[in-house]
């Protein structure tokens, strides 16, 4: 299973760090009172309060009334964001991965509730922070069958890509990274499903990704069934660019 925080767990997790942001950011308290580290936490602490009772009153995977799993989830994501980005600027980097961490809680409580993902960036970079911790590969395809669910949780203006010309864009992250670690996982069934993912939803970049694939099926060793299946797709993409 995927290492995601509970909502319960995650109260624990932001008294861990809270006492660190808040002696960090003291002497820039004056220039910055709405942004105040120490409010931001007490927001989140009971936002996920908030969250767990609403698991308990509804079930993990129920639907919620109204679409709170979009609102509620959603201004979440927003407060996190936002406290992470104190956290970076205060040059607290364990600080910033841990919030991370809470962002996929986030989005696995959405998805779970059949909500829909606006703000996506905060939890794509805390799926980076997990993946590279990640050696199982059973772990590594729960992890990619867990970032295909929240594509499918995405917003519709965010899924349709709109600005391609961003290369730091949350949605061409995710998929990328979800093809990193479908590869990493060797399951060579999981790794076609995924790359078909690619080249649809991110024509573009998928022959970079290739090429990219093969340099490291050069560099690590990865078994031959792995490699077939890079170099299958590679070349794939190779050949139909000729035409």
């Amino acid at each position: 299973m995927i290492p995601i925080i509970a909502p319960d767990d995650a109260v624990t997790r932001l008294h861990r760090i809270q006492a660190m942001l808040v002696a960090a950011s003291r002497p820039h308290a004056a220039a910055r009172p709405h942004n105040d580290p120490g409010t931001l936490i007490g927001t989140l602490e009971q936002f996920f309060a908030m969250l767990a009772g609403l698991d308990h009153r509804y079930g993990t995977k129920a639907p919620l009334p109204d679409g709170d799993a979009t609102r509620l989830g959603n201004s979440g994501l927003m407060t996190l964001a936002e406290l992470t980005e104190i956290s970076q600027q205060l040059g607290l980097p364990k600080a910033k991965a841990e919030l991370e961490r809470l962002a996929v809680s986030i989005g696995d409580w959405i998805t779970r509730h059949h909500g829909e993902i606006h703000t996506l960036e905060p939890i794509v970079n805390g799926l980076a922070v997990m993946a590279n911790e990640v050696q199982e590969p059973a772990v590594l395809e729960d992890m990619t069958a867990f970032m295909g669910d929240l594509m499918r949780a995405t917003a519709r203006d965010i899924a349709t890509d709109p600005d391609m010309s961003d290369d730091r864009r949350p949605w061409r992250i995710l998929q990328l990274n979800r093809a990193i670690v479908a590869t990493r996982s060797h399951n060579t069934e999981l790794m076609s499903q995924v790359f078909d993912d690619l080249i649809q939803n991110l024509p573009a970049d998928a022959r970079d990704f290739f090429r990219e694939g093969m340099r490291q099926m050069e560099a690590v060793p990865y078994p031959a069934r792995v490699r077939a299946v890079m170099t299958r797709y590679f070349q794939a993409l190779a050949q139909h660019s000729l035409h």
